[in-house]
């Protein structure tokens, strides 16, 4: 005690703990582990602005010619059926068709009335876009079902051009009320390509999207035409939400084997993508039914309403034979007829053919239900149903069929009956009549109807319902208490159906307790709230830290840099260079001199191969000067990299990542000389093995390391195999100076103390204690230029050594081409790079020109090789258009060019 009193507060150390033997502090994890979100509140001050394909509205014309608009009461999205407490501006198309004269007057209607902004798509673009496009190619993939050929193309490039117009228009109205700290909703596949076009237009905009229809297995995903367009603007979104984790994982999946990127679990519940620097959180999400707003459905006024759209079905069961039942004791009595009811719209995606299959073979089998049992089965065909779907007519065709031949067997056992619309009203009566209820979809994500069937049930305090489900339907992965089926299966089904109408009441009511537990806890509104509240809780992007890179939809996307990665601002460059009389360079090869390789191969390893000559006229230039020390690094091995700039003088070379060196051509040595490596031998016999077990891997001996490549692959096995390889290796190769390195796609055997970092530093301190044939000078200008993840070590090495900012000598780090890095700046391409050397070599030719104006400089000959200015459109404007910052506009000279510097 007297001990902790000394302290005064101060945490106890470790060795003095556990003296003490007190317990162990608890690890605090860093504040970027984990969700990375503290969870926020919504704000009345808050707005967002809902984007759906269909305004939560019906809107008709009025006798008076005027309009009349009402909430559409079967939309999950409606203003009543969300309940939020932000300000919610609606955005999405209505389904009448408005004349161009009339669009500005409803337009204000619905703004100042209902919040809505209107969108008008108008004959072919609606038709290419919604009936061709979304319904006719993209919904059956989402459902599971392959594209098959036939005499045309299921892709139609002018269905995909409306598709992209149609969401250029949704983002040009989203755009007319966007005020930046707005949220933005998607909703649905109808707008995937909305959050890249919204981007394009705000780069910090917040935005999230729910996909309410099921998201295919990657291996059908795969078949869409443009697959990377349309994964790549979802991934565009902060927050993406999933019905149900089977979709997610499909999804990740997918967004694994097509894009190459990985997922991990975050803290909180979600699933977290990594792209572009970017944190992309994934939700699994399921909403639900409002009580309240079904609760006011069952009032007097409006069931008495309902009555009309009930009248044939109940003169339907009133002309039934009645049902004969046996009670305990005394005589049988007669009870009204048992109802299974649905209501499906007119689909080949419901099963309604399977179970009136089903239901024909229960009556054959169970001679019980021959009498006195129902099936009610409505098909709604609202919102062009016939046009929608392809087949809609020989489906129709084929329920008839069935449903004809039942009742000619067993009269009056099927009622079909197919509507233009049924209201909520009108099916919440059918849902208290029925004592089961069937649903048979062979792929469905949303149906809310057994949902409504047990709230409307338990509101009316009417006697619990049972409810079967295909395993198949979105929420038969949540409501535990009702029967799953597999409708292809017949047998099951009847089984399922028998069992239905036999269970005990004791049995129902606690399926029911079970379900309904569920179902008020995840409403509608709760599911609204939850996802905004997601969605705000995620980290917000500042303007100057993400980048918009990419031109078509298939590249585009926003790349976070971090606060202070930027373009390299060349003026600050060629200044610090001239003011400095002792300099070193570090130059990669492959990417950065010369354009990188091209994946199956690389050019270099041609025996053909050589550097351009304006290149080896550069570094010929600069390392003619004393006071510079050039130095290019590579991975490819010593007689590679010695052809290729051997005839530069005084060129520095580094070769296998810095196992052997030269400086200034003197003499080659290894980095650390004696270094044992008959370990490649053991690496080598052990990587076959696994090259031969995966299919699309390869064995890459580069200079002093031995590569595992299973980027071509299947990620999933070639990601299992590599985790067994890793520690094979490691078992191995324990006796050796060996590090096992795991990369994207990659796991390496390398030299330990062997890396571009390594040889960076020594490279540095080499030259501090060279100095130019001047005692004291010390080293004041070091830029190191790389593009690929090798050349990190490089940056990080030179950040340790100097700080990311040091104040006594000129460090300029730079990754060639834009992505994220530990590098301070970044250039274009390999492009950019040879300028910016040509303009360093140009200052060293001036030299001998001591009166030579700006336009001499910019306009020289280096070893016979002319250099002249970048033209606009190159470094120097590229720069000022890539930088998230726009500089302040360059004084020009009186020539019209940049000054070299200040």
């Amino acid at each position: 005690r007297a001990v902790l009193v000394a302290l005064q507060g101060v945490p106890v150390p470790p060795v003095l703990r556990t003296f003490l033997q007190l317990p162990p502090l608890e690890e605090k994890e860093p504040a970027d582990s984990g969700a990375m979100m503290i969870q926020a509140q919504l704000e009345p001050s808050d707005t967002v602005i809902l984007v759906a394909y269909q305004l939560p509205l019906q809107v008709s014309r009025a006798e008076d010619g005027g309009w009349h608009v009402t909430w559409d009461e079967n939309s999950v999205l409606n203003r009543e059926a969300l309940n939020l407490t932000v300000r919610v501006l609606w955005v999405g198309c209505i389904s009448l068709a408005v004349s161009r004269s009339e669009q500005d007057d409803l337009s204000e209607l619905l703004y100042e009335q209902f919040n809505c902004v209107p969108v008008f798509l108008e004959g072919e673009l609606l038709n290419d876009f919604y009936h061709g496009f979304c319904r006719a190619y993209l919904r059956p993939i989402l459902h599971n079902q392959l594209p098959l050929p036939n005499a045309t193309n299921p892709f139609s490039d002018r269905e995909w051009r409306a598709y992209c117009n149609a969401n250029k228009k949704f983002a040009e109205k989203v755009m007319e009320v966007y005020e930046p700290g707005y949220m933005t909703w998607v909703h649905d596949y109808h707008l995937l390509l909305l959050p890249s076009y919204i981007l394009r237009r705000h780069r910090t905009a917040h935005i999230g999207l729910f996909l309410h229809s099921p998201f295919p297995a990657s291996d059908v995903f795969r078949s869409i035409a443009m697959r990377e367009e349309l994964l790549r603007a979802m991934l565009n979104t902060d927050l993406i939400g999933f019905l149900l984790f089977e979709y997610t994982r499909n999804f990740l999946t997918s967004c694994k084997r097509m894009l190459g990127l990985e997922y991990e679990f975050k803290r909180g519940g979600f699933l977290g993508v990594e792209y572009g620097g970017r944190h992309v959180m994934v939700q699994v999400s399921t909403f639900g039914v409002s009580p309240p707003l079904l609760e006011r459905q069952l009032q007097p006024a409006l069931v008495k309403t309902a009555e009309p759209e009930l009248e044939a079905l109940v003169a339907h069961l009133d002309g039934r034979p009645k049902r004969l039942v046996h009670a305990a004791a005394g005589a049988p009595s007669h009870a009204p007829p048992v109802v299974l009811a649905a209501v499906d719209y007119l689909d080949r995606f419901k099963g309604v053919q399977l179970k009136l299959l089903a239901w024909e073979a229960l009556l054959i089998n169970y001679p019980k239900y021959r009498q006195g049992y129902v099936l009610v089965q409505i098909m709604v065909a609202s919102r062009n149903q016939m046009k929608l779907v392809a087949d809609a007519q020989s489906v129709r065709a084929e329920i008839d069929e069935l449903a004809t031949r039942i009742n000619e067997r067993y009269p009056g056992a099927v009622y079909l009956d197919e509507r233009q619309n049924f209201s909520t009203a009108a099916r919440l009566q059918l849902w208290l009549k029925a004592s089961v209820i069937v649903y048979t979809a062979i792929r469905e994500a949303v149906n809310a109807h057994p949902l409504e069937y047990i709230v409307t049930r338990s509101l009316a305090k009417a006697p619990a319902g049972v409810a079967v489900l295909s395993e198949f339907s979105g929420f038969s992965r949540v409501l535990n208490g009702t029967l799953i089926i597999n409708p292809c299966n017949e047998a099951q089904l009847q089984a399922a159906l028998d069992q239905a109408l036999e269970m005990p009441d004791v049995e129902r009511d606690a399926r029911s307790s079970r379900d309904m537990a569920h179902i008020t806890s995840n409403t509608s509104e709760d599911w609204a709230r939850r996802f905004l509240i997601d969605l705000k809780s995620l980290k917000r992007k500042q303007e100057e830290h993400w980048m918009a890179v990419g031109f078509g939809l298939a590249s585009f996307r926003m790349v976070g840099m971090g606060a202070d990665f930027k373009a390299l601002d060349t003026q600050q460059v060629l200044m610090a260079y001239r003011s400095c009389t002792h300099r070193a360079i570090l130059l990669d090869w492959g990417g950065t001199l010369t354009p990188a390789d091209m994946g199956f191969y690389d050019a270099r390893e041609q025996a053909r191969y050589t550097v351009p000559e304006a290149v080896i006229a550069t570094l010929r230039t600069l390392c003619a000067d004393p006071n510079n020390h050039v130095m290019i690094l590579s991975g490819l091995g010593r007689d590679k990299v010695q052809a290729a700039f051997g005839a530069v003088p005084n060129l520095s070379l580094a070769v296998e990542h810095g196992f052997h060196y030269r400086i200034k051509g003197g003499p080659w040595q290894q980095t650390l000389p004696g270094l044992d490596t008959s370990w490649r031998e053991v690496a080598e016999a052990v990587m076959g093995v696994y090259t031969t077990r995966t299919n699309g891997a390869s064995l890459q001996r580069k200079g002093s390391s031995v590569m595992w490549n299973y980027e071509k692959a299947d990620p999933e096995f070639g990601a299992m195999q590599a985790r067994e390889l890793t520690y094979h290796l490691q078992g191995v190769l324990t006796a050796f100076p060996v590090a096992i390195r795991t990369g994207k796609g990659y796991v390496e055997a390398c030299p330990k103390g062997i890396n571009k970092g390594v040889m960076a530093e020594h490279f540095v301190e080499l030259a501090q204690a060279a100095d130019g044939g001047r005692a004291g000078v010390p080293l004041g200008f070091v830029l190191c230029m790389g593009d690929d993840s090798s050349d990190e070590m490089m940056f990080s090495s030179l950040h340790s050594k100097f700080g990311t900012q040091p104040a006594d000598v000129a460090l300029f780090t730079v990754t060639v081409g834009r992505k994220p890095s530990g590098a301070a700046s970044y250039l274009g391409d390999h492009n950019d790079v040879n300028e910016l050397l040509r303009m360093l070599a140009s200052l060293n030719a001036a030299k001998n020109k001591r009166f030579a104006s700006m336009g001499d400089i910019t306009s020289l000959t280096i070893d016979g090789v002319e250099t002249q200015q970048p033209s606009p459109g190159r470094l120097g404007n590229r720069m000022h258009t890539w930088n998230s910052e726009p500089s302040p506009p360059k004084k020009r000279n009186s020539a019209g060019r940049l000054p070299l510097c200040g």
